[in-house]
């Protein structure tokens, strides 16, 4: 007769350890930025796309005609001139500053052509982006003009247009574009952390009607930058 043999007797005193290996550090999310506007995506792929899409917004579309390089040339000295009008010798009077006047679309296109950043299709609005550490020399070379956006006083003093804040620009980097889960957190780093930039816009305005149904309707172009005394 065989033997009974209890694999679970009290006398066996083998140990057996779980052995736990230690926690790997969180892996850093990777992702890819746009540098005009701070889009964030997940892949090359995402970034691509998004650029593709801009160039889109750069190709003249039907109804825009071609303006002489003279008058371009002459807008952009108008320009510059409209910004210098707000860099004044005070510093009570630094900060935000908005310009608007009224403009052509097809003026518009011919300066800004291949700096359109965002349009919308539904109600025809453009807009451009000029923000980071070459941004000043980038719209330099726009306007053709090194001191577009800056003007000088006596005593050594000059109020010039931010495009660029370092500090700003740090703390903006630390942040986590993507939570946990790897999802895209959405939100315009731009506005978030207060980067300085110059902003650029065209759009159309309507009118209401009147007591006959008459209406009118212009283009504008708007500016928005924030101007500093030193």
């Amino acid at each position: 007769m065989c033997s009974n043999v209890n694999f679970f007797s009290q006398n066996s005193h083998h140990t057996v350890s779980i052995l736990t290996p230690p926690l790997s550090p969180p892996s850093t999310l990777q992702h890819y930025e746009c540098v005009i506007c701070k889009a964030s995506y997940k892949s090359q792929s995402g970034l691509t796309r998004h650029k593709n899409i801009i160039q889109k917004y750069n190709v003249r579309r039907e109804g825009l005609y071609v303006l002489p390089s003279e008058a371009i040339t002459e807008f952009k000295g108008q320009l510059v001139h409209v910004i210098q009008s707000k860099l004044k010798d005070h510093f009570s009077q630094s900060g935000r500053q908005t310009i608007s006047f009224p403009c052509l679309e097809s003026l518009f296109f011919g300066v800004f052509e291949g700096y359109i950043h965002h349009y919308n299709f539904r109600s025809g609005s453009y807009k451009c982006f000029f923000q980071g550490s070459d941004a000043y020399t980038q719209v330099a070379n726009l306007f053709d003009n090194p001191n577009w956006g800056r003007k000088f006083f006596d005593n050594d003093q000059q109020t010039f247009v931010m495009l660029f804040d370092a500090q700003a620009e740090v703390e903006a980097n630390q942040e986590n574009i993507f939570n946990q889960n790897g999802k895209r957190i959405p939100k315009n780093r731009l506005k978030k952390f207060k980067l300085p930039k110059l902003t650029v816009e065209w759009k159309c305005k309507k009118s209401k009607e009147d007591a006959k149904k008459n209406k009118t309707l212009a283009g504008y172009i708007y500016l928005n930058f924030c101007t500093q005394q030193i």
